[in-house]
């Protein structure tokens, strides 16, 4: 594989996962405590859910899989309110999280993106780890903004609005 878009493809996806780190922050940030737990029906998830979901989901893939930490995942439970942290401890976590993702993607070395790996029950690279954390992780960075947008209504402030002509203003 060409290293120069071995390399491309590593800073791209720091960026799409710093990206989708800063809009959920942004959500964050505008709720209060009560609202990271809230769901807008009992079928759905909170914000608070889907973090805990994406923190079992990120460790597992990318953490475990690929930084070779011990793979402690359980599923089931990301998905059960056992403690309810603060807004500052659910971002907090979040953010912790982040962090090591974009370490672990940091020192990949180029020529290791075709590297096997056993996942989650399956054979995967490196690259379609990281692939399927990235649009996994956008996906909830989607519905988090969705929630938020739903609790908020008109105060909810939009993470990016386009300015220019090109952009779509």
């Amino acid at each position: 594989m060409n290293n120069s878009i071995s390399s491309h493809f590593i800073e791209v996806s720091r960026l799409r996962a710093n990206y989708a780190r800063n809009r959920i922050n942004h959500c964050i940030d505008q709720l209060d405590e009560n609202s990271i737990w809230w769901a807008p029906t009992e079928e759905c998830n909170s914000i608070g859910i889907i973090l805990q979901h994406l923190h079992g989901n990120i460790r597992q893939w990318i953490i475990s899989g690929i930084g070779k930490e011990l793979d402690t995942r359980n599923r089931p439970t990301e998905f059960v309110v056992t403690e309810k942290l603060s807004k500052l401890g659910v971002q907090d976590k979040f953010n912790v999280l982040m962090d090591s993702f974009d370490k672990i993607l940091a020192t990949i070395d180029n020529t290791r993106l075709l590297e096997e790996k056993r996942i989650q029950g399956s054979n995967v690279t490196i690259l379609g780890a990281i692939y399927v954390v990235l649009t996994h992780l956008e996906l909830h960075a989607g519905q988090i903004s969705y929630i938020t947008r739903i609790k908020l209504g008109k105060a909810y402030k939009f993470y990016w609005v386009p300015t220019t002509k090109e952009e779509g203003a």
